[in-house]
């Protein structure tokens, strides 16, 4: 074998292996662009044949010759018609581009069907060279107006195929103006479809991964979204929405609840404003939010809810209580007197909901206002008939 007919060889092997990695490529990602590019990269393998060295040898006949190279290169620019209208990013919008580039593939086609009579010059073949500049001037503004929007898809596409572009155009001016085929035409079109299978790769993956940073920044705002949405704007602790998350996550169960309430917390709104409240506010989720055990929330107002992870529970619920004057102190020292705050504690049954324990350690919440407040009291029982302090111990 010599070395123009190893060259063709291997150039059509790598046409081949790159219209089944195309094809391959589709059955992971599911874009059908990529069965497109597929066929068009098997269509352009088919053009070499009809290429020397080989076409000597594989074709005896100059008609059937004729009639494939046709065939090959009516079909390969039909596909990429439909390679460009399903390649072409959706968010560009541009559905009369993509009947445009649609509009190529039956053109194709049906020169390609037309061929034997081209071949047999019952058509003249000019006729068959007009109808191929006409879809190549459609491609070529479909692809400029696209590059226009932004396209990073056409972009690509017209970089890639440049130079296959440019050799078809001097061949053909060759044969229309100058009356003699194109020197070295051969191996000028080898070489721009070889740089056209290199580059599309390269395109579609600056592409995919576009769309993945795309992709992953649109789901990291969600993730934002979706956390702000669980958050209190304002202590930056988890509102009811994430209380009621964290509860249901069942990554581990909390083994009590308390509801947490700021003493007498009306007077601070009232001599010194709600700037200053809202102050002792972030002030009290802070202090609640000081220990790892402990999941905070705010439910509105002054109202606080804490879920105990730790063994002893209700321990961490009254260090974190009587932790609310000291840290209120230091961050509102303007403030001249001290912030108490009140907590109504609640065991976490097997089969509690989140509501059923709030309404209990609310009600030893209220059991500790009428004790006198700045204090903590843990639910033991639930008897209707009972008033709120005997119900506590």
């Amino acid at each position: 074998m010599d070395w123009a007919s190893f060259t063709i060889g291997a150039w059509i092997a790598c046409m081949v292996a790159f219209a089944v990695g195309a094809a391959g490529l589709f059955l992971v990602i599911r874009r059908v662009f990529l069965l497109w590019l597929s066929a068009r990269l098997l269509a352009i393998g088919a053009l070499g044949l009809t290429l020397p060295p080989l076409a000597g040898t594989l074709f005896a006949d100059p008609q059937r010759l004729l009639v494939t190279r046709l065939v090959a290169t009516d079909v390969s620019i039909a596909f990429a018609g439909a390679l460009m209208a399903t390649y072409l990013e959706r968010a560009l919008g541009h559905q009369r581009l993509r009947r445009l580039f649609w509009a190529i593939f039956p053109m194709g086609i049906a020169l390609a069907l037309c061929a034997p009579l081209f071949a047999d010059d019952f058509l003249p073949l000019w006729l068959h060279t007009a109808s191929v500049l006409i879809m190549i001037a459609m491609m070529t503004s479909g692809l400029v107006v696209a590059i226009r929007s932004a396209s990073r898809s056409a972009m690509f596409q017209a970089i890639a195929w440049g130079p296959a572009l440019a050799v078809g155009f001097v061949a053909i001016y060759c044969e229309l103006v100058l009356g003699g085929p194109f020197p070295f035409y051969a191996q000028a079109m080898l070489a721009a479809l070889m740089f056209e299978a290199i580059v599309t790769p390269v395109g579609l993956g600056s592409g995919f991964g576009t769309v993945q940073r795309e992709r992953n920044a649109a789901l990291a705002q969600m993730q934002l979204a979706t956390e702000a949405s669980a958050l209190d704007p304002l202590t930056g602790i988890a509102n009811r929405r994430g209380l009621k998350r964290t509860f249901l996550s069942g990554e581990q169960r909390p083994k009590g609840l308390a509801v947490i309430d700021c003493d007498l917390f009306k007077r601070v709104n009232d001599n010194f404003g709600h700037d200053t409240g809202d102050r002792v506010l972030v002030a009290v989720g802070a202090a609640l939010g000081a220990n790892e055990t402990i999941f905070p929330a705010r439910l509105g107002g002054e109202e606080f809810v804490i879920l105990l992870y730790g063994e002893d529970w209700q321990r961490d619920a009254e260090a974190a209580r009587r932790n609310i004057p000291a840290v209120v102190g230091q961050r509102v020292p303007d403030l001249p007197f001290p912030v108490t705050a009140s907590a109504g504690l609640s065991a976490i049954l097997a089969d509690d909901s989140l509501e059923s324990a709030i309404k209990r350690a609310d009600r030893a919440l209220y059991a500790a206002k009428d004790a006198g407040r700045d204090r903590s009291i843990a639910l033991t029982d639930f008897r209707r008939h009972f008033t709120r302090l005997e119900e506590v111990g």
